[in-house]
């Protein structure tokens, strides 16, 4: 298999939701018996550390029973996604044959449900310093960059750029998650798109002077309404149109503070785009969540 087909495909497992696992057991293996075992894993494993992921260890289990194979439990540190990560992985006992996914099989009348074979806990999101947030929150405040929408004692912090199409399809539910979930969001901006991400968030700013940050969200979100692209093509118009009449010195002063928040959150871990980032009241540690995740299982985490 060629390196970037097997990337892939390591990916691609790592990426499926967990389910349960039937219990079951496998005699015993000492060291030496599964020391081979250990190294074919690890260097199956190795391209994934391009991506950031670093296997932590190799152990074979009793837990799940599979005909024809011996199931080892890997566990691995995903830097990039902040995550501990549970997988097994299947070899046959004469180390010829090799799984990365095995699925249970369950019939329920004419539907056929599988599930993939995993460990308990499979995904478990790392505790990081989430001190230097402050740092941000004062930069954007003190630039007089409308970030805050509700309040609250608990605050969500989501990073976001202006062409995120991610990013985009939630505009016009901030303050509705804000108000529904009783907590503070802080909108950080990351300019991960390049020039015209610095323009468009100069732009933002500009409007959210004027409207407020809630508004203005809503505001972008109607320019597409709902459809990204058309959304683009207009945020692009807006850019021809309005940016230069922008005064020079103030655009000059919010693009060094734009390009200094990218470093300063690309130095701390955060690479994409929605983020959504929560410390407990009171606490400089918390999580980083790549992608959006429901604020209500966000703050759940302490």
């Amino acid at each position: 298999m060629k390196l970037k087909a097997l990337i892939a495909a390591l990916i691609s497992a790592l990426a499926i939701t967990s389910c349960g696992a039937a219990s079951s057991s496998h005699p015993n293996h000492s060291k030496s018996d599964y020391s081979k075992e250990e190294k074919i894993i690890k260097t199956l494993l190795k391209p994934l550390q391009v991506r950031g992921i670093e296997v932590k260890s190799v152990k074979p289990t009793n837990k799940v029973k599979v005909p024809g194979f011996v199931t080892y439990e890997v566990d691995m540190i995903d830097k990039n996604n902040h995550r501990e990560v549970k997988r097994y992985i299947f070899i046959s006992p004469d180390d010829k044959y090799l799984a990365l996914e095995i699925f249970s099989i369950r019939e329920e009348g004419n539907t056929i449900h599988l599930k993939p074979l995993r460990p308990k806990n499979a995904n478990k999101q790392l505790k990081v310093d989430l001190s230097w947030l402050k740092k941000v929150d004062r930069e954007l405040s003190k630039n007089g960059v409308p970030h805050v929408i509700g309040k609250g004692e608990k605050k969500v912090y989501i990073v976001w750029d202006i062409f995120c199409p991610f990013c985009y399809e939630h505009f016009n539910q901030i303050q509705e998650i804000a108000k529904k979930n009783g907590v503070e969001i802080h909108m950080i901006p990351f300019p991960i798109h390049g020039e015209n991400s610095i323009k468009g968030l100069i732009l933002y700013t500009e409007m959210a002077r004027k409207k407020g940050a809630a508004e203005t969200f809503k505001e972008l979100y109607k320019l597409g309404n709902g459809n990204f692209m058309n959304y683009a093509n207009r945020m692009e118009q807006k850019l021809n149109s309005e940016y230069s009449k922008l005064p020079k010195e103030e655009r000059e002063k919010l693009r060094k503070l734009f390009v200094g928040l990218r470093d300063e959150l690309t130095k701390h871990g955060v690479r994409a785009t929605p983020s959504v980032i929560y410390a407990p009241p009171g606490s400089n540690e918390g999580y980083i969540y790549v992608g959006f995740k429901p604020i209500r299982e966000v703050i759940k985490e302490q």
